[in-house]
């Protein structure tokens, strides 16, 4: 996508900076883990990445989120509402700033990101749609967003397929599934290094049951790039609200992300 950079620039103070793992911060998502009961200390990955991961061929523990989102703000309104947002040029296509967003960190963090998978992507995929009013919307916003991005879109296949509804309703009340997507033609992932991109994280339901698909047909690695982790200041862990507030007393910026960046103060 042409001069993302320049395009997104008017949207940043939507996104949030998503802290790197660390004592009290999920290794997986990102978010408050609780503490261990006998020890007082933070669990190394949170209840809901613990119930997620549970059940399945495999999964994966490589999630970059771009940013960090709570309910009611702006970027919310772009992800979850699907608003198309009101920039200084006037009405945008959300589908474009989605784009630009995803374009412009993955060119800043292409190393940190194939430094997780063990070298560059040979494979990009993205989530299909499991809303069971409109099962013929196999792929929801985010293939039209990829494809949009250069660097991925020569990359894309349509590796993954939802087999019918039977699961979206699993999926939706946040448990993942072995049996929630399929590959077709079983065998062509033989070693490759999938960068699983989407939308939006909120309990890991749809990507750990995509991200075992993937690996059970024979990837080698999966990283799932998400534009938001969703997080609930008000959680009851003792690290959520922290973590919230540390990130919005910290500007974001692009150059970093959970990966690379240096910060390790508490949360």
């Amino acid at each position: 996508m042409a001069d993302a950079e320049a395009f997104i620039r008017e949207f940043l103070p939507w996104f949030r900076p998503v802290p790197p793992t660390r004592p009290g911060v999920c290794r997986i998502c990102h978010s408050g883990p609780n503490n261990v009961g006998d020890t007082g200390g933070p669990w190394g990955i949170c209840v809901s990445c613990k119930c997620t991961t549970k059940n399945l061929y495999g999964h994966t523990q490589q999630v970059v989120p771009i940013s960090l989102m709570t309910k009611n703000s702006q970027l919310y309104d772009l992800l979850v509402r699907r608003t198309d947002p009101r920039g200084a040029g006037g009405r945008r296509n959300r589908a474009d700033v989605l784009a630009a967003a995803l374009s412009h960190f993955y060119h800043r963090h292409i190393q940190c990101l194939e430094g997780l998978a063990g070298g560059p992507f040979t494979l990009v995929a993205t989530i299909p749609s499991n809303n069971p009013e409109a099962p013929g919307k196999a792929f929801h916003i985010m293939w039209q967003v990829v494809g949009k991005v250069a660097a991925l879109k020569r990359l894309w296949q349509p590796l993954l397929l939802e087999p019918d509804t039977t699961f979206a309703r699993v999926l939706a009340a946040r448990h993942s599934h072995r049996d929630a997507f399929q590959v077709p033609r079983a065998g062509r992932l033989d070693r490759a290094r999938v960068l699983l991109v989407d939308d939006l994280f909120v309990s890991g339901a749809h990507v750990q049951s995509a991200a075992s698909a993937l690996i059970e047909n024979g990837a080698a690695a999966v990283v799932a790039l998400v534009i938001a982790r969703l997080i609930n200041p008000a959680s009851k862990d003792p690290y959520s609200a922290g973590i919230w507030k540390e990130s919005c007393e910290r500007p974001f910026t692009f150059d970093r992300c959970c990966v690379c960046d240096p910060a390790r103060g508490g949360a």
